[in-house]
């Protein structure tokens, strides 16, 4: 079953950095955190998935892209991989990635932007 939920945009914020710190998804975040408040044991079918090696193969990617040319996050991860993740695993993975290219000595790439439609724009360095 599905349901929407309006977060406020510092608890959201939160919660995403909490999920990159655990190397969890937000579906599965949030599950486990409604979970403890009701006191309810945890469905072993809950879905993980590897966030490191997914940002790990996208930067890898990303390194082999030439100086210069400017790139989206889909374009980088594998089609397997990204298809895979929902959207709230996208930002986790979009934050994580953003991270890693930019905060490696030297870096890989840089923010250079958001598209129309909100897609981060990244110029391989």
């Amino acid at each position: 079953m599905k349901a929407f939920i309006e977060f406020d945009e510092v608890l959201l914020a939160k919660v995403l950095n909490e999920c990159i710190d655990r190397k969890i998804g937000f579906e599965a975040f949030v599950m486990a955190a409604i979970r403890d408040a009701l006191d309810e044991p945890e469905d072993s079918g809950a879905r993980e998935f590897d966030i490191a090696g997914i940002v790990a193969k996208a930067v890898a990617l990303a390194t082999m892209l030439a100086p210069g040319s400017e790139f989206h996050t889909d374009s980088v991860c594998p089609p397997a991989d990204w298809n895979a993740l929902n959207s709230g695993e996208r930002k986790i993975f979009g934050k994580a990635f953003r991270k890693a290219v930019e905060g490696s000595t030297p870096p890989v790439a840089q923010h250079a932007g958001r598209t129309s439609g909100n897609k981060a724009i990244y110029k391989r360095v």
